[in-house]
């Protein structure tokens, strides 16, 4: 079984006329790599036809069971919304909560967030965070520097939280300032892809970051590809190339994913 974690319904890469295409040929490319459940990440920005936000993917994806969804506020709008996400996780509406420090100019130790951390952290679902640089615009990264995360997860010890895209292309950092803190998860969307890899130190570089954390914490590793972004084959032949026992290999797989994110499948 393969559950990617991390998949968007967009338009921005052109390969669809819309929203709705866009889902379609989320469910063919899943059929055709063999995935047999994705969790969407919508927008923090609402209204943008380009890519779904959270009430279009809801709509979007009703009557589909092997599709589920992540929350994503709107930090820069404060802490309104925090009631709101705390019904839609109740509901089961949405697994856990999608934060973007990089896309939008704040820090994961800002204020703005912290309700929403208290609220995950009570709920028992993930907080999950970009990071890394924004595609030619290396600046953004200082918002979501590890580090900074590290903070949130001494503060939260209870609060299961999940690192996206290795912050690359620092990837070494990453795992220098993670690795003794253990309610940091880490998710493998991003890495690999041809500019994460060529700016991080190759695929080399790359598997061996990822088999150090691997080594160290085989239960807190999950697999994700943000598509339509990033290639999935790829990055479902980079887990294989790893040569991880089987057991482990289906714990990045599926098994991880199933166990932080409550997933009834």
């Amino acid at each position: 079984m393969i559950i990617d974690t991390h998949v968007h319904l967009s338009i921005y890469q052109e390969q669809a006329a819309s929203l709705k295409e866009a889902l379609k040929k989320l469910l063919e490319e899943m059929d055709a790599n063999q995935i047999d459940y994705a969790i969407i990440i919508p927008d923090n920005i609402e209204n943008d036809p380009k890519i779904a936000d959270l009430s279009i993917a809801i709509d979007l994806i009703s009557g589909k069971n092997n599709l589920f969804l992540l929350g994503s506020p709107q930090i820069m709008q404060g802490s309104s919304e925090v009631d709101k996400y705390r019904e839609l996780v109740t509901q089961g509406i949405i697994k856990g909560v999608k934060f973007f420090p990089g896309h939008d100019p704040y820090y994961p130790t800002d204020e703005r967030c912290l309700l929403y951390y208290e609220m995950c952290q009570s709920l028992n679902v993930p907080a999950v965070f970009h990071t890394g640089e924004n595609s030619n615009n290396p600046k953004t990264a200082k918002y979501n520097d590890p580090k900074y995360i590290v903070e949130v997860a001494g503060k939260y010890p209870n609060l299961k939280i999940v690192i996206t895209h290795y912050y690359w292309p620092k990837i070494e950092y990453c795992y220098e300032v993670t690795k003794n803190v253990p309610n940091i998860y880490f998710e493998l969307a991003g890495t690999a892809d041809e500019e994460v890899l060529e700016k991080s130190g190759g695929i080399e570089k790359m598997r061996e970051v990822l088999l150090k954390t691997i080594q160290g914490r085989s239960s807190k590793v999950v697999f994700g590809t943000d598509y339509p972004m990033c290639n999935v084959r790829s990055h479902i032949e980079l887990v294989k190339s790893l040569n991880l026992s089987q057991e482990i290999e289906s714990k990045i797989f599926s098994g991880n994913a199933i166990n932080l994110y409550k997933l009834s499948l």
